[in-house]
């Protein structure tokens, strides 16, 4: 049976209508700068109050309780205009207020004025009294801010070293035998699960240039990445990876902080030192706050991968072919230490040979959660994040020399728990564990790893 690459098309422009369509009804009621964080059906009625409290400023320009109670309430209801202007006036009146100061620099980091907000933040966070967990969310709004800043334009990257273990690194089946078209098998044992430890490197370096006064970019990135193993010298791999595109916003057409990145891409992948697969396409991102705490973001791309493996691997040439992904993520930050990840997304590959060809939805969820540092009483948080990966795959056809009949279907469940631990600016420990399923009606393909490791990250 031929791939069907129409269906493949017709998946990936329905995933890239849904997030767009989903905007435009998320854009239709905004009553000020941004939808109020009530119930609609409150609205009105604190409207009502807000009223009355900037009745009792203008009779009293003295009462700070009342300046204090508008500005709150202004800040609920959208109107984030009022709520600073009358947070400034409070603050010429009470210089040096921490209270207000921080209220003041979170509504500037919400409307994007990140300057202004990192000058109010640092004010807060030098002074003594200020408690930790009010330094923790300091150092939470800093650092998106040194990302957005890094987004506007200019050079950065990002280096990690580290070590893994594995208990099936070769990922093979933990087991002597197999049923191949209803005959058991034995396995040899260098085809058997193999536990291994191996180390890796990896560089992300990115550029990005400012196109326009509007926030406009061109993007430049290139990702490597290096794994070697102790004794399964024949899995050591390279790869590297180049994306070149502009990335426009869309605040000139309404979409507040929402962008678009269009890639031109290229890779190569090299496996026990030798060149195995190459691959060029093309990637579309779009990515919008929703609100005050939530994000949506859509990625598509395309990859034409040709493998030429060594004669030893020249079924690998099977592979061959058009790959497409899709997804949507949605994130949502429940607290100031808690975030929610949701994120489906398909993969489609039409392959050369058929039976390589396969259909693979799945989902992804994650949640982050950030505590004060266990070492040190000043250091920055750390962050614990626990995540699963739910994937169903189904082939287009049986490989015959493992049955004639069926083709192969099956599930891989990944769950993983990493601990990020800050050692000084820009710099960090990750520990983490995790535990791979997959399961198929292929004996061949049926397995289980478990793995740990640590990586130490300079980001710049």
């Amino acid at each position: 049976m031929q791939p069907r690459r129409g269906d493949a098309r017709f998946m990936l422009l329905v995933a890239l209508l849904c997030p767009w369509m989903a905007t435009n009804v998320l854009a239709q009621h905004r009553a000020y700068n941004v939808p109020a964080s009530l119930p609609a059906t409150e609205v009105p009625q604190r409207e009502a109050e807000r009223r009355q409290l900037f009745q009792q400023v203008l009779d009293n320009p003295a009462d700070l309780e009342a300046g204090f109670a508008y500005a709150v309430l202004s800040t609920r209801l959208g109107d984030y205009e009022a709520a600073i202007a009358t947070y400034e006036r409070m603050l010429i009146e009470r210089p040096g207020t921490p209270r207000l100061q921080l209220e003041l620099a979170a509504l500037y980091f919400r409307l994007g004025a990140y300057p202004r907000a990192r000058q109010l933040f640092e004010k807060v966070q030098a002074l003594p009294e200020t408690p930790d967990a009010v330094q923790r969310r300091i150092r939470g709004y800093m650092a998106v801010i040194d990302g957005e800043q890094k987004r506007e334009g200019g050079f950065s990257g990002r280096v990690s070293l580290g070590a893994r273990v594995e208990s099936n690194a070769n990922g093979a089946p933990d087991r002597h035998a197999i049923s191949l078209n209803g005959l058991d098998f034995e396995l040899s044992p260098d085809s058997r699960a193999a536990g291994d430890a191996s180390g890796q490197f990896g560089l992300q370096l990115r550029y990005r240039l400012p196109l326009s006064a509007q926030g406009d970019v061109f993007d430049t990135r290139l990702a490597t990445a290096s794994n070697r193993y102790r004794d399964l010298h024949g899995l050591d791999s390279d790869v590297a990876e180049l994306q070149v595109g502009p990335e426009i916003s869309l605040n000139r057409w309404g979409m507040r902080n929402g962008r678009v990145a269009i890639a031109a891409l290229l890779g190569q992948t090299w496996l026990d030192d030798a060149r195995y697969m190459h691959a060029a396409g093309l990637a579309l991102g779009f990515r919008r706050p929703v609100g005050r705490e939530a994000a949506i973001a859509a990625n598509l791309d395309w990859r034409d991968e040709r493998y030429t493996p060594a004669p030893a691997m020249a079924s690998a040439r099977g592979y061959s072919g058009d790959r497409y992904r899709a997804s949507f993520t949605y994130s949502r930050q429940l607290d100031d230490d808690w975030q929610l990840l949701l994120s489906p997304g398909v993969e489609r590959r039409e392959a050369a040979v058929d039976a390589n060809s396969h259909w693979e939805p799945r989902f992804n969820t994650a949640v982050n959660y950030r505590f004060p540092a266990l070492l040190g009483s000043r250091s920055q948080p750390w962050l614990l994040a626990v995540s699963a990966q739910l994937a169903r795959r189904r082939n287009d056809a049986p490989l015959r020399a493992v049955d004639r009949q069926a083709s192969q279907r099956g599930n891989d469940l990944v769950l993983q728990a990493m601990q990020t631990i800050p050692l000084r600016r820009g710099t960090d420990l990750q520990v983490y564990a995790g535990y791979r399923r997959v399961s198929s009606n292929y004996d061949l393909r049926d397995y289980r790893n478990r793995f740990a490791g640590v990586s130490l990250v300079q980001a710049f």
